[in-house]
């Protein structure tokens, strides 16, 4: 029994820790965006997370009781190539880029609430594709939490003298969220089929590809690098954006999977708009206020009640693998 809580304790740990690790994306990109293309950025935030994962499967490749999960060989089949590029360019890339653009325009804080309403997004495309369909319960819950969110950007809006900025950078970041959820039955399939080390080293590298093109075509510098290289602290935020954020966070999630399941790790990701306010309001000094407090608060509490709900619908979206199993 004190085994079994233990694994209890450590999922749910490795579960709290994604969700804290996903709230502060915001918080580590802001400086890095004042100072560098959004796109150069992208490019060796990519490039770092390539690297680590190359470290990680250097070592986990050696160990079977790791292969199923984190993969065994870099061999992937010529029919995936395309979607594994389009998962990562999609997927990986765009979320990023669109996510870094809108921190020009709106603040950590309504960055991350929008980011958080990713379940919202995956469900949506489960509606359209695979026959899911919401209750009652979370249809209030997402009406609720959108209202929030309108609030909060009129509030921003009625701060700032160019209240279209504004509503760029919401397009932006929404733009963001959409590109990583709408991708994720795809990820996941990739996952499950090579690992998840080695599909999301493959991803990473598609971005990498994708944005040494984009740079040298519109002619930016990779020297700016430079600009981050002069500054300890700039270095520690871009290997912790590329190596931590876009690499580490997805394996210790996969962690938490296995150990509480994707239902109750999921659930941990709510907390993802309350931790990045309260590290927009004490890192970079963002306003607090009691109005956005109580706004966080119910969106948290309105993306909770949606995934409770979720998770005990009869009409839950099935997985590739169960899909096969009915197939044949």
């Amino acid at each position: 029994m004190n085994y079994v809580k233990k694994n209890i304790f450590a999922g749910w740990f490795a579960a709290i820790l994604v969700a804290v690790i996903w709230g502060v994306t915001g918080v580590v990109a802001k400086p890095l965006t004042s100072v560098v293309n959004p796109i150069i950025l992208v490019f060796y935030c990519y490039v770092a997370a390539a690297v680590g994962l190359i470290l990680i499967f250097s070592v986990s490749h050696r160990f079977k009781s790791l292969n199923k999960d984190l993969g065994s060989s870099l061999k992937i089949e010529k029919k995936d190539i395309a979607r594994i590029a389009f998962c990562g360019i999609v997927g990986q890339g765009c979320f990023a880029l669109f996510n870094f653009l809108s921190l020009s325009y709106i603040t950590v804080t309504s960055n991350g609430v929008v980011q958080g309403m990713q379940p919202f997004a995956t469900i949506f495309f489960g509606i359209m594709f695979f026959h899911f369909r919401m209750n009652k319960i979370q249809w209030t819950a997402f009406i609720l939490s959108a209202i929030c969110i309108v609030l909060m950007t009129m509030n921003h809006s009625a701060g700032n003298s160019g209240s279209g900025n504004t509503l760029l950078g919401v397009l932006l970041v929404t733009c963001s969220m959409l590109s990583l959820a709408w991708t994720s039955y795809l990820r996941n399939s990739l996952s499950e089929k090579y690992g998840s080390v080695v599909s999301m080293l493959y991803q990473y590298i598609s971005v990498a590809i994708c944005g040494f093109i984009i740079v040298y075509a519109m002619g930016l510098k990779f020297s700016q690098i430079a600009i981050i290289l002069s500054s300890p602290l700039l270095i520690c935020l871009l290997l912790f954006s590329g190596i931590v954020i876009s690499g580490g966070s997805y394996l210790i999630q996969l962690y938490s999977f296995k150990r509480i399941g994707v239902e109750k790790s999921t659930m941990a990701l709510n907390l993802v708009p309350l931790v990045s306010y309260i590290f927009a309001v004490f890192t970079l000094g963002e306003p607090l206020l009691l109005g956005k407090t109580i706004l966080i608060l119910i969106i948290v509490t309105a993306l909770y009640v949606f995934t409770k709900y979720g998770t005990n619908d009869c009409n839950k979206i099935k997985t590739s693998s169960e899909l096969k199993l009915e197939a044949s």
